[in-house]
């Protein structure tokens, strides 16, 4: 198999569905999925890439590794040993090196040139517009900032479980825009949100996990065929040095643990979801061993195959001290953020913002499927009117900071 149709084949493909408890148990269900990813990755053989299959089979034990601890530890929660289930996957973890997967988000200190095509890639990736959203309106009071912040320790009663979020340990979920908010929440009325735009004051880090298979692929393939009418190269050559066959081996070594945290939740009863067992532990070590800040993770409920990887993922910091109540004393420092609007107020307001789509648009390019029929650019969208606009409320003296202590 050529190294193309590995990374796009339907085996390979991410996010995963189709679990049915009714038939098999979910250690069941990894154990098959990840025992046919092992056989496909030992028949990659490439005459294009002579150097990957040796590479690759240099990977498939440690892979092996990787699955066999991954399906181990699923197994031992599910025996009711959640203790031991976390300490057989966080050994594993431990040995990975994350080097690849480690980028540093930052405040922007410019924008990105309309004329490279990669410019739009490497912002995001460093600094991505970071956008959260608050649907519970039966309060009839305008929140303020650490209303939209994380849930307070004196309410994390109200923490409960989800795919990257375990019961009772508040985190800051942030989303790359308004849309996939929406879209995480399950599409709540907009006449109901609350809505406030973020942005790093202070470096932090994260495991990135944002780029599904397909658009691995797709970033290698055209860094190699390259922009030859681009005025300046610096982008190109900088996403070269990430995005090289390294990379690729990288990614391939870790698919089981990014496959095991992105299976498509099917049904939507009951409290306990096994889908989530993965993503939870992962969200422990990286709380507990503190190597990086937090996830950025692609979203499991919309399609990954598309052109661009703006406006389509999410990050989640867990708190890093912990108190009474109020909020992480940390992630304070990191984050200044816009107090909520609601989205009708935005809708009503008006500031003269030109339509036509800046060098700090990175959302404008990204392609988003409202059903299965109709696919937009973003910038058709009210959600991207609306950030444009929250992008102004941003520019105002005093209208973005940090949240008072």
């Amino acid at each position: 198999m050529k190294l193309k149709e590995f990374f796009n084949s339907e085996l390979v493909s991410l996010p995963k569905g189709e679990f049915d408890d009714s038939k098999e148990t979910f250690d069941q269900f990894l154990e098959t999925l990840l025992d046919s990813y092992l056989r496909q990755l030992q028949s990659i053989d490439d005459p294009e890439f002579p150097e990957i299959k040796s590479a690759l089979s240099d990977v498939a034990t440690t892979t092996q590794a990787l699955a066999a601890s991954i399906v181990k530890s699923v197994r031992t929660y599910l025996d009711g040993r959640l203790h031991a289930a976390y300490q057989e996957i966080s050994r594993e973890l431990s040995r990975i090196d994350w080097t690849p997967f480690r980028f540093e988000l930052a405040e922007p200190t410019g924008s990105f040139s309309l004329s490279d095509p990669f410019s739009p890639y490497l912002y995001t990736i460093h600094h991505p517009p970071l956008y959260r959203i608050r649907s519970d309106r039966s309060e009839f009071r305008i929140p303020d900032r650490g209303d939209i912040f994380h849930v307070p320790f004196e309410k994390r009663r109200l923490v409960g479980n989800q795919r990257y979020r375990v019961a009772g340990l508040p985190c800051l979920y942030l989303g790359s825009s308004l849309w996939i908010c929406w879209e995480e929440l399950g599409r709540p009325a907009l006449d109901s949100i609350w809505v406030s735009r973020f942005r790093v004051v202070k470096p932090v880090s994260v495991l990135d996990f944002q780029f599904s298979p397909h658009q691995v692929w797709r970033m290698f393939e055209a860094l190699r065929e390259g922009a030859p009418r681009a005025p300046d190269h610096s982008s190109e050559e900088r996403l070269k040095a990430h995005f090289n066959l390294s990379f690729l081996k990288s990614y391939a070594y870790c698919w089981p643990l990014i496959a095991a945290c992105s299976i498509k939740r099917e049904q939507r009863i009951g409290s306990f979801v096994p889908e989530f067992i993965v993503p939870q532990l992962l969200l422990q070590w990286v709380a507990q061993e503190g190597r990086v800040d937090g996830i950025r993770y692609f979203s499991v409920r919309t399609p990954t195959h598309g052109h661009h990887l703006h406006a389509h993922s999410n990050c989640v910091f867990p708190v890093k001290t912990v108190s009474r109540e109020g909020h992480c004393a940390e992630l304070r420092r990191v984050f200044a953020l816009t107090e909520p609007l609601s989205w009708e107020a935005l809708t009503a307001i008006n500031f003269g913002i030109p339509s036509a789509i800046t060098n700090k648009d990175p959302n404008a390019f990204a392609p988003i499927q409202l059903n299965r029929d109709l696919d937009l650019q973003y910038s058709q969208t009210d959600f991207f009117h609306i950030e444009k606009k929250l992008e102004q409320v941003e520019a105002r003296p005093n209208c973005s900071r940090i949240i008072d202590v």
